[in-house]
Parts: structure tokens; sequence; C-alpha cells
């Protein structure tokens, strides 16, 4: 038992003496050393460093993501096109143009206006946006 305690002891003088050994000031006068100083300096330059970093790439991912938008957009729009919608014309319907959408206006016998959906369904056109 005698000789635990006194490895115990030996072990915490050894810790002791390599904590004051100038790494870690024992005082509040005391100065901490050159090395330590020049480590925490090194320390700030690099956490600086990466977070100029850090705020260059989010700002390169951000104008990606708007550039990326703004392409998306435009493809939408030429997209737009409306897809021509294959029926079997009638004798009855007249063609009469097309609406600013790009359908095709169809007359029919008793005068009512209407194009065809992309499923073939007949829509008719109210007064106000007849021809």
């Amino acid at each position: 038992m005698k000789n635990f305690l006194l490895a115990v002891l030996v072990a915490c003088s050894v810790v002791m003496i390599g904590f004051s050994d100038g790494v870690y000031a024992e005082g509040k006068g005391k100065k901490v050393s050159a090395d330590v100083e020049e480590l925490k300096h090194k320390d700030k330059k690099e956490k600086k460093e990466k977070k100029e970093e850090k705020a260059a790439n989010k700002a390169e991912k951000k104008e990606e993501k708007r550039e990326k938008k703004e392409e998306k957009a435009e493809n939408k729009a030429e997209k737009k096109e409306y897809k021509e919608v294959k029926h079997s014309k009638t004798a009855d319907e007249k063609e009469l143009g097309r609406d600013e959408k790009g359908r095709m206006i169809y007359e029919g016998p008793r005068g009512g206006q209407y194009y065809y959906t992309d499923h073939g369904t007949k829509v008719y056109l109210k007064e106000e946006n007849k021809k």
C-alpha cells in the first residue's frame, strides 16, 4: 500500500512540474511564454482565414443558386408554348385563329367559340373573351 501511495505522489509531482515550466502562468503578474502567444496568434489568424473563406464560399453558392433560378425561369418561359392538340375536325368547325396563349380557336355551327385542351376536351369561351 505504501508503494502505491508513493507512486501516486511521484506521478502528481511530475505532473505539477510539467505545468510549472512556463507554459501556464502561475500568478496574475506573470506573462505567458512567447511560444504560447505565437500559437494563439496563429490560431486566431487561421480561424479568421477560415471564416473569410467560408463567407466567400457562401456568397459563391448564393450566386450560383440565383443564376440557376434565373436559367430555370428562362427555360420555363421557352417551354410554355402551347402543345398542338390532335383531334378530328368535323365539318361544322371553322378555325378562327389562335389566342394569346397559342391555342387554336374554333367556331361551332351555332356561333359558339371554343378550343380543345391537351386531353381533347372542348372549352367554350365566355362572351368577353370571344374574337
